[in-house]
């Protein structure tokens, strides 16, 4: 297998298992009565344990997981992320899907990079790129297909949905913007490793794991294990690991499969119907990733 495909099927795997992740926590808040507040503060929890424990097996990680500790500017962005990029995103994420469904959430929550693109450009006061401009109007239009169906007088999807749905979108754009200077510094293990655990135990204080905790038969407790172990710690480490094959902005295309597992995980299992419109938009609004990377080869 050269280097290249072994990249794309790690990259791939991990991009299909946090979809897949999306559709699992839906049938757990319907079957279960599953709290949105126990499972953002277990998963992130048990999840940062898990991958500083991987990190602390690295030689060359383990020497960040600590010093970044005794940095005070590095603590405040890393508190900073941790509030308004790692927790915000996950809680807003599961809540459209709460809310929602899976395909619906995962598929706008793609809609991060064009909310990148708009914030750089009023932060920055650039001009629009072509590829930029495309990118926006596609991402208009999938948007209104994806919950019209080419209908504007009636809605897909609840209002709820649609709102959550969109803050998810925000959200994740603020997860790759603010952690990029300690990113740089820290690497992206430590960073993520510690956010995940101190979101955790912040999120304790609000919803502590052991109260309300679900009462999950084997099928629950199988769902749940994905979540945390395939869906959170094993994708990133697939993730990363692609990295060390082939370029970020392949992996970024890549992720392309999250809301398209979501999606055929959804209609399969979860009986969801997706008319031809609903389908135009999905595409139109995944096309905004090619759109943008290729404008930036071009640039």
């Amino acid at each position: 297998m050269s280097r290249s495909t072994r990249g794309i099927l790690y990259a791939s795997i991990g991009a299909i298992c946090w979809g897949i992740s999306g559709p699992i926590a839906q049938l757990l808040f319907t079957n279960y009565d599953l709290k949105l507040g126990w499972l953002i503060g277990s998963k992130m929890l048990f999840g940062g344990i898990m991958l500083l424990a991987f990190g602390l097996t690295q030689p060359k990680e383990r020497p960040k997981l600590f010093t970044i500790w005794r940095d005070k500017t590095a603590i405040i962005h890393l508190v900073i992320f941790t509030i308004f990029g790692m927790t915000a995103m996950q809680a807003v994420y599961y809540k459209a899907v709460a809310v929602g469904n899976a395909a619906t959430a995962t598929i706008l929550q793609f809609l991060s990079p064009v909310f990148i693109v708009i914030f750089t450009i009023v932060r920055y006061k650039k001009v629009p790129r072509r590829g930029d401009v495309w990118a926006i109007v596609a991402a208009l239009v999938g948007t209104f297909l994806l919950i019209t169906g080419g209908n504007p007088t009636k809605l897909t999807i609840s209002p709820a949905a649609f709102f959550w749905g969109v803050v998810t979108g925000v959200a994740a754009a603020a997860y790759v913007l603010l952690p990029e200077k300690i990113l740089d510094q820290y690497g992206s293990m430590t960073v993520s490793a510690w956010s995940m655990v101190v979101g955790g135990i912040l999120f304790n204080f609000v919803q502590p794991v052991w109260r309300d905790a679900p009462k999950f038969d084997v099928a629950g407790w199988a769902g749940y294990l994905f979540i945390v172990v395939f869906g959170s710690v094993i994708a990133y480490f697939i993730y990363l690991a692609s990295l060390a094959y082939i370029s970020a902005t392949a992996t970024g295309l890549l992720d392309a499969f999250e809301p398209l597992s979501a999606t055929i995980v959804s209609v399969i299992f979860l009986n969801l119907t997706f008319g031809i419109m609903e389908t135009i938009g999905t595409v139109l609004i995944l096309s905004t990733v090619f759109i943008l990377a290729l404008a930036n080869r071009h640039s």
